[in-house]
């Protein structure tokens, strides 16, 4: 009896190896699915970054005014040489409610930034300077103070998110849309190590991310200080 229990005892013993054996192999067997970098996926939402601006985007950039501009004050200007320096999300963007006045799209309408399905515009100016049509059409602007902030203005729920605040040392000169999820800002910041440096906000709506991409050449930021007033608002008279 005591050798049958023994024998059943070491059957028993050989069967939990084998199996303990099995179930490790399949683990090893079932290697980590890798994350690609170079993907941001939330909620279904999934967007590719690009280190280097995408061909793409490069073509849509260089259909801007602001690419003419920059090409003709910077020999040598190259969407090509932004890279991108840092990237981060933020879901506490001030929004507030869109209660426009009633001369608010005659004013700033023809400025305007609309997406893709009209849903949406980037608003690049009431804050910075105090537009006003009169009767004949013509344009007028006062500046309002040395401060930048551009907003994104939704049609769809009447709210305005602020997407981008700078002190004197920086500028929004334009802004365009990629997609209906995707806009980008165009301008100057003041890089890490202090130097003004062409900058580029590229903004994902859906995940809230930000990218910045930034020019490593400093001397262009200075040739593109002033093109909003000079170029993109020329049809204004400022005072």
């Amino acid at each position: 009896m005591k050798q049958y229990t023994h024998m059943k005892y070491l059957f028993y013993t050989c069967l939990l190896s084998v199996l303990l054996a099995v179930a490790c192999k399949d683990n090893a067997n079932k290697e980590p699915q890798a994350t690609d970098p170079a993907t941001v996926q939330e909620d279904s939402v999934v967007e590719t970054l690009d280190t280097l601006l995408s061909d793409e985007t490069i073509q849509t950039f260089s259909t801007s005014a602001l690419s003419d501009y920059a090409k003709k004050k910077a020999p040598g200007f190259d969407w090509n040489k932004f890279s991108m320096t840092s990237s981060w999300e933020d879901s506490s963007l001030l929004v507030s409610p869109f209660k426009p006045d009633k001369n608010f799209f005659a004013s700033y309408g023809p400025f305007l930034k609309y997406s893709p399905d009209k849903s949406m515009f980037i608003d690049l100016d009431s804050y910075n300077i105090d537009i006003q049509k009169d009767s004949k059409g013509r344009f007028t602007g006062n500046e309002i103070g040395p401060d930048f902030e551009v907003s994104l203005v939704n049609l769809k729920d009447s709210t305005r998110t602020r997407l981008v605040f700078l002190g004197p040392g920086g500028s929004i000169e334009d802004g365009l849309w990629l997609d209906d999820n995707t806009l980008v800002l165009m301008g100057v910041h003041e890089n890490e190590k202090g130097q003004e440096a062409a900058t580029l906000w590229r903004y994902h709506l859906p995940t809230k991310t930000y990218y910045l991409y930034e020019l490593s050449d400093t001397a262009v930021a200075g040739s593109l200080r002033g093109y909003w007033k000079t170029e993109r608002l020329k049809n204004v008279q400022i005072k």
